[in-house]
């Protein structure tokens, strides 16, 4: 099975999406937000609640949905049962890799080898769905000898850890959907830098070749790009560095179109990604932040072109300019809203197709109404919970197939 991945401008119309609703592994970063790059504590089942409200939101839109887990166990079931077969065993080969054992000095190699022969015949009776579970949990097992055994199944003590994929349910920034296709980046938070590894395997199931990954020490991730037909906006900053652009270019992922590199003087957190200040409402219409407006805070573009062919190019610079001067030579009108509209994740919403948009209802009433009045439509949910990770629709979904 294959399935076609592109996206050539933000703006075209959704049609497949990939989403991750939150589940037993954003539990445990919930259990210290601090460590999870979670702005506050929330509620997981209000979370889950939320999730699916959205999926079926873009559902009735017409888009297919894929949630992760699904993408996880694609070609592995059939009416509900485990189905034997190439997808079932890479399913059982990357789960077996995320559990892992640590054995004390004292466990014989006899015992190690037992131990192990073990932990295969676990993963082989597991359900797929049940992997699923254990790719996102990564447990680690530290196993030591039972000096109070009663029988062989007392016999070892095992002390169990978990490295989760906690923000797992944020699809957006692992990867990165181009005209070309699928391009894996490079987490640059180490809580998250596991998630690269499960949505590039989960693509593959999919039938999905990603054209290239983003090697350190080049960061990418999937927030700061914005593709717009005839060229591109590449966020470089706090999170996506010069390197992971550099390899992009190099690589030619984004195809034949200019690249805007959007370079980000802020690199705060609070600003982390392009669209937590920047978004498309269409082709000739955008919001920006107005803190970006500010002459210390606009983002210089450094102006990509490619020269040659579509099938020989390389990429040459050509000039810089601030971004609002860039936006408006593309006959883009910008639709300026204030930082604390920002704050309420306003420009984080998820364009469906042209001037149409699903986005957080928090972000406030009078902002809505500016949006109505350019004509577009939006449909406002509740994210309350969910936001509570650091993002809103746009973060919480990866398009990998419009037009």
């Amino acid at each position: 099975m294959t399935m076609l991945a592109r996206q050539a401008a933000e703006w075209e119309r959704a049609k497949v999406v990939l989403l991750a609703e939150p589940n037993f592994e954003t539990l445990f970063g919930l259990l210290e937000t601090n460590s999870a790059n979670f702005l506050y504590p929330f509620d997981l089942k209000k979370a889950r609640e939320e999730h699916r409200v959205f999926r079926k939101s873009l559902e009735r839109f017409g888009a297919k949905v894929i949630d992760l887990r699904e993408a996880l166990v694609s070609g592995c079931l059939k009416e509900g049962e485990a189905l034997e077969g190439k997808n079932l065993e890479k399913l059982r080969e990357f789960a077996g890799k995320g559990l892992r054992y640590e054995f004390s000095e004292e466990v014989s190699k006899e015992d190690r080898e037992l131990l192990l022969k073990n932990k295969d015949l676990i993963i082989r009776t597991f359900h797929p769905t049940v992997l699923a579970d254990l790719v996102l949990l990564r447990p680690k097992l530290m196993i030591r000898y039972n000096p109070h055994a009663l029988d062989p199944t007392s016999r070892f003590i095992s002390k169990f850890e978990v490295e989760p994929a906690n923000n797992q349910y944020f699809m957006r920034d692992g990867m990165i959907t181009t005209a070309r296709g699928c391009v894996i980046g490079n987490l640059t938070l180490d809580v998250r830098k596991v998630e690269n590894e499960i949505v590039e395997f989960a693509l593959k199931q999919l039938g999905i070749e990603p054209i290239y990954r983003v090697e350190p020490p080049g960061n990418l991730e999937g927030g700061d790009f914005m593709p717009a037909g005839e060229f591109v906006l590449q966020g470089q900053g706090l999170l996506s560095n010069e390197e992971g652009v550099h390899q992009l270019l190099q690589n030619r992922v984004y195809g034949f179109a200019e690249v805007a590199v959007v370079k980000d003087p802020r690199a705060q957190m609070d600003e982390m990604h392009l669209d937590t200040y920047f978004n498309f409402l269409s082709r000739k219409k955008a919001i920006l932040c107005t803190d970006r407006l500010k002459k210390e805070a606009q983002p210089i573009v450094e102006v990509w072109v490619p020269e040659g062919t579509p099938e020989d190019f390389s990429y040459q610079k050509k000039r810089t300019l601030p971004f609002p001067q860039y936006l408006e030579e593309k006959g883009i009108k910008i639709i300026p809203f204030s930082k604390e509209e920002q704050e309420n994740f306003a420009p984080n919403y998820l364009l469906l197709q042209e001037n149409f948009l699903v986005g957080v209802k928090g972000a406030g009433e009078d902002f809505w109404r500016r949006i109505r009045e350019e004509g577009v439509k939006v449909h406002l949910l509740s994210f309350e919970a969910l936001t509570g990770g650091y993002g809103g629709p746009h973060c919480m979904s990866q398009v990998i197939l419009r037009g």
